[in-house]
């Protein structure tokens, strides 16, 4: 019985009319942003700081994530599974969600590398991706300490699998084998570098698309912070919002199992990376 209302409920004419109610009582939104990024990257205080502003919402990875079992079905190249998520349920609630508000923010780094490109399409030029880029080092770092990095099974189902045959930078059996680059710190670098070309690349693919660019950093920059929000056509008072920036959100103190690399060694190991991609030809 469950099975037969989740059919009736998500069938494709039954969704089409949900999202048209939906998208009337969104005649109000300007802007329905997303973000471009590789997560551990302030995220959730951007969000903070859009839910300071009124006529502002933001959520974090709201229902469905798009990640885990969408995740390996895009890595997999099962798009009618990925696409059918989107439609069916993804998008509906991105619009209910977003209903009686002015800006809409999904704090969600699957957006990039499951469902992009319907989202683009759906919202158009309601559509605002900001492309939010913290040092490699630190990323890497920070999903080494949580020991969930790429090729674990924890891992797998939010960052990236470094084996997929869809991956732009595909050097699985240099992190696998090498003696060097299979210290695990290195598959978190490697997730960062992929996921800054899955990014350009879909700025190629998407030139209709407006990327606002902003460096996880700048959130200590209150005049930065404040020239984002401009950008996307916020109005907003800056006293309001000056106590969400430089406060930082999503740390997860009580996940880290392990401590992060020395500073140091981080970034020769880094530069050690980064010299190889070069030679490599997969960076410029």
């Amino acid at each position: 019985m469950i099975t037969l209302l989740q059919n009736i409920k998500y069938h494709p004419a039954v969704s089409d009319q949900v999202r048209r109610y939906y998208r009337f009582r969104c005649r109000n939104l300007k802007k329905m942003v997303f973000v471009a990024t590789t997560g551990r990257s302030g995220t959730m205080t951007l969000g903070d700081i859009f839910n300071a502003i009124p006529g502002c919402k933001a959520e974090h990875e709201p229902y469905p994530a798009m990640f885990d079992d969408v995740l390996a079905a895009k890595s997999s190249g099962n798009e009618d599974y990925v696409k059918n998520m989107y439609w069916r349920i993804k998008s509906i609630n991105l619009w209910r969600a977003a209903s009686g508000y002015e800006f809409y923010f999904e704090s969600n780094h699957m957006f990039v590398k499951t469902y992009i490109e319907y989202a683009t399409q759906d919202f158009g030029e309601r559509a605002l991706i900001i492309h939010l880029v913290r040092d490699p080092v630190k990323v890497a770092n920070s999903i080494y300490a949580l020991q969930d990095f790429p090729g674990t099974v924890e891992g797998n189902k939010w960052w990236l699998d470094y084996r997929t045959a869809d991956n732009l930078l595909a050097i699985a059996d240099i992190l696998d084998a090498d003696e060097e680059f299979r210290h695990p710190f290195y598959k978190g670098l490697w997730y960062w570098y992929e996921m800054e070309a899955r990014i350009a690349s879909w700025k190629q693919k998407l030139p209709q698309a407006t990327f606002l660019h902003f460096r996880t950093e700048d959130f200590n920059d209150h005049e930065k912070t404040c020239t984002l929000l401009r950008d996307i056509g916020v109005d907003f008072d800056p006293d309001r919002v000056a106590a969400r920036i430089c406060t930082k959100s999503n740390t997860r103190p009580d996940q880290k199992i392990a401590e992060p690399l020395p500073a140091s060694e981080a970034a020769e190991r880094h530069q050690r990376f980064r010299e190889f991609l070069l030679a490599r030809g997969l960076i410029a």
